[in-house]
């Protein structure tokens, strides 16, 4: 018996020492951290503590880069809100109750569209659109002056003008006209449709919206696309670099961007516009003269075997090239005498080399009318 009660007590004692170096484990005493033997199993509570404060790093971090995001989104909205169209004053003080009506109709015109398709028919819809496109280059005092526009072919054509500004679109509807060439439709982002202003008139048209975010929107954008060049003999109107350059720069071309010109078998019609960026600019003139140059179709024998890249290529050499010769050059014919043009006078027009006619009759001036008869 007294065998086991010694047996006993040093496991007793064993027992009681146990709990004693767990309490010298205890973050209470640091100091005994470095003298205990069981430095071991405390390292690793220094490694996640390490890791907590490294995480904790981290969070800080991409809280800094949201913030600085959104200092940056906020920046850009900032920017956009500053693009404002200028018009002029006097000419606002008696057009103010037409221009608030063609904005009331268009919205009442899109609502009722979107309820009962066909409720108004596309040539009342593409009117209303290209008189509203006349009231405002009137009130913003921009003139559309015109080059070539006989190869703006009347059949389903892709144009590929370069994109200087958001009124690029209205300088190609003032000089969309019926009796010489197709509506127009455009692939547009998407963005337009939910703003207030355009949003109304882009769902007048046959406008495909595109996201720029997601790549499979382009293979679907393309695929109307061809619907509407081939089936409904559209002139689709393309803009190859994505953004606005806001200069007379032409940028670089998204290499896959007429890719529905070999899909829809269809001419490319390179056009240049001039003096686009002006519109929105702080340095803005009084009077601005846009130039839309019209050059030479590209037909489809020629570019079905090319690639898209060589395609895209060739059209910016000539819309640079139509760019550097017309810029200090004249242009006579201008919106306002394209859209006098009728199915009478549509003959005689073609015959003069698609120029603005000439009076024979001069005006007389005022040192002419007040002279004495001898």
């Amino acid at each position: 018996m007294t065998k086991e009660k010694e047996v006993k007590k040093p496991v007793a004692k064993k027992t009681e020492t146990k709990p004693a170096t767990k309490k010298a484990a205890t973050p209470k005493s640091p100091a005994k951290k470095t003298a205990t033997k069981p430095v071991a199993k405390n390292q690793p509570a220094k490694k996640v503590e390490e890791v907590k404060i490294e995480e904790v790093k981290v969070v800080e971090t991409t809280e800094v880069t949201n913030v600085s995001s959104t200092k940056t989104t906020k920046s850009k909205t900032k920017k956009k809100k500053k693009e404002k169209l200028k018009l002029n004053f006097w000419k606002m003080t008696y057009m103010w109750l037409p221009m608030w009506n063609m904005m009331r109709k268009a919205k009442k015109i899109s609502k009722k569209n979107l309820k009962s398709p066909g409720y108004f028919s596309e040539e009342y819809c593409y009117n209303f659109v290209k008189k509203a496109a006349k009231r405002i280059l009137y009130v913003s005092d921009i003139t559309v002056k015109c080059e070539g526009i006989e190869n703006w072919l009347d059949r389903g054509v892709i144009l590929a003008p370069n994109h200087q500004s958001n009124f690029d679109p209205v300088a190609l509807v003032a000089l969309n006209n019926f009796y010489l060439q197709q509506p127009l439709a455009f692939i547009a982002k998407k963005e337009l449709w939910e703003d207030k202003k355009f949003g109304r008139f882009v769902r007048l048209m046959d406008c495909i919206p595109l996201d720029r975010k997601n790549p499979r929107s382009a293979l679907e954008a393309f695929k109307e696309g061809k619907q509407l060049v081939v089936d409904f003999r559209r002139s689709l109107a393309i803009f190859p670099e994505g953004t606005r350059s806001h200069s007379q720069q032409v940028g670089e071309f998204q290499p896959a961007a007429l890719k529905v010109a070999q899909m829809a078998n269809a001419p490319v019609v390179p056009v240049t516009i001039i003096n686009s960026y002006q519109v929105f600019s702080k340095d803005r003139p009084k009077h601005i003269e846009i130039k839309v140059v019209f050059g030479k179709p590209i037909m489809p024998l020629k570019h079905i075997s090319l690639k898209t890249e060589d395609l895209t290529k060739n059209t910016r050499k000539v819309i640079i090239e139509n760019m550097e010769k017309w810029v200090d050059k004249e242009i006579l014919l201008d919106h306002k005498t394209i859209n006098k043009i009728n199915l009478k006078n549509r003959e005689d027009f073609q015959k003069a080399g698609n120029s603005k006619p000439k009076k024979s009759k001069e005006k007389k001036k005022l040192k002419d009318i007040f002279k004495v008869v001898d």
